[in-house]
């Protein structure tokens, strides 16, 4: 009968130490190269951002009360709020929000979320009920994002394309001044929508330190963070995409 070779148990027990060993290294050694690269990429991101010295922020109801001052302490330099959405859905703190911005000096655009369900007419009487003057100094911003069952292979574009058009005009003319679209590279071209003196982008979409000659603004951050009287609140950030000398023309 052949012989087994029966390792003793202590060598057994140290095998299974190495291989524990091993792969707690492992395990850590992919954590520190995570971790590193992560470093790296905030590195990368903030020194991208140094390219474009003003910074703005939009905010909504979910965001709560906001204090403006800490936001321009922050390196803030505008803000968007938003009034209103579709036909019928208004913002239950633009009011306040509004009201409290003015004493920042800080300028201020209101959005409209834009609805692929009503009409041109009810969206901008439903904005002008609500917002009324109260516009403050930048230009007026429509939202356009994909939402519930809405995406590029839902949306009828062709109709789309006349009621973004349609609102966009009203707006101008009420209000005599230029309309800014927040959207993705891919709505705006399935709009086949031009930048011009009117119409101005803000690209939810664009990266930040590549050309975009026909941005207006640039989405840098979705969910940016800012510590204000001792709380952290999260908000959407965007650039200007310009330098200061250019932002103050254009505000003026």
């Amino acid at each position: 009968m052949k012989r087994r070779d029966i390792q003793p148990i202590y060598a057994e027990t140290y095998q299974r130490r190495k291989r524990t060993r091993r792969v707690v290294f492992g395990i850590f050694l992919l954590i520190l190269i995570g971790f590193s690269t992560f470093l790296l990429l905030r590195w990368h991101e903030n020194q991208q951002l140094k390219k474009y010295p003003i910074h703005g922020v939009t905010i909504d109801q979910s965001n709560g009360y906001i204090d403006f001052e800490s936001l321009k302490s922050k390196g803030i330099s505008f803000v968007y709020i938003k009034a209103t959405q579709g036909a019928a859905f208004t913002d239950d703190s633009f009011q306040s929000n509004f009201e409290r911005s003015q004493g920042s000096q800080l300028p201020i655009g209101v959005y409209h979320y834009f609805s692929f369900t009503s009409s041109p007419t009810a969206q901008f009487k439903n904005f002008v009920r609500q917002v009324k003057y109260n516009t403050g100094s930048l230009p007026i911003c429509i939202q356009i994002q994909y939402y519930g069952t809405f995406d590029q292979s839902t949306i009828h574009w062709q109709a789309a394309r006349k009621e973004v058009r349609q609102l966009s005009q009203l707006l101008r003319q009420y209000y005599k001044r230029p309309v800014v679209i927040s959207a993705t590279q891919q709505i705006i071209k399935s709009l086949q929508l031009k930048a011009n003196a009117k119409t101005q982008f803000w690209l939810t979409d664009g990266k930040i330190g590549r050309p975009n000659a026909d941005a207006t603004f640039i989405q840098a951050d979705d969910k940016a963070g800012f510590k204000l009287d001792s709380q952290l609140i999260f908000l959407p950030m965007s650039v200007f995409n310009g330098n200061r000398r250019q932002w103050r023309e254009y505000i003026n």
